[in-house]
């Protein structure tokens, strides 16, 4: 049995969330309850394995490049510019309205744009 996030078991994971449940101020209960409901309806909807290889690829380091590829003045564009893309395109970061973001791969095989950081604004973190 393991909780490792690249090949968690679900019985392993719910038995490791309720023993630190245990040793965790209230304000962080409330947020173990909801992960924990998170992974109930990843088990109850059968998306356990789709989790998991997002785990995976989440995990695989992204390319070196540290400047975004491509920059996008709105989601729009930047949405029909992945709709063109190759899978091989996964791991580039772009920046959308000022915001960094990467292409992600999807369980289906699909492209996603999701929220990233370049090491200069991981060095340097402006708010929002």
């Amino acid at each position: 049995m393991t909780t490792r996030p690249e090949d968690f078991e679900f019985e392993s994971l719910c038995h490791a969330l309720e023993g630190a449940v245990e040793h965790v101020p209230d304000t962080a209960r409330d947020a173990l309850s909801t992960a924990a409901n998170a992974l109930h309806y990843l088990y109850v909807t059968g998306q356990l394995t789709a989790f998991r290889e997002y785990l995976r690829d989440t995990d695989r380091a992204a390319p070196s490049g540290v400047d975004p590829a491509h920059v996008f003045p709105d989601m729009a564009r930047a949405e029909e510019w992945l709709r063109n893309q190759q899978l091989s395109s996964w791991g580039t970061l772009v920046k959308v309205a000022g915001k960094t973001l990467a292409v992600g791969k999807r369980a289906e095989m699909k492209l996603t744009l999701v929220p990233s950081f370049t090491p200069q604004e991981v060095d340097s973190p402006t708010p929002e």
